[in-house]
């Protein structure tokens, strides 16, 4: 998947909205559903991804404290 965080994002929202209000069929719902998922994992990943770059970003070579965050998905 190539898409940055705001464009998945954007569409996960875009399909939440169609499950919600469209009357979509039992094939289409499922494969909304199925596209909301691999959506999710993405954000989820690059979010993992940043992270990790910002606790190695405030570690240097006088022992920075290492400070760790939480981010709710």
């Amino acid at each position: 998947m190539n898409l940055t965080y705001e464009e998945a994002i954007s569409e996960l929202e875009k399909i939440i909205s169609e499950l919600e209000n469209e009357n979509c069929t039992f094939n289409e719902s499922i494969e909304k559903f199925k596209r909301g998922v691999e959506l999710y994992n993405y954000c989820k990943d690059l979010i993992t991804k940043a992270e990790g770059e910002i606790k190695i970003i405030l570690e240097n070579d006088e022992g920075l404290k290492e400070e760790s965050f939480s981010v709710e998905v």
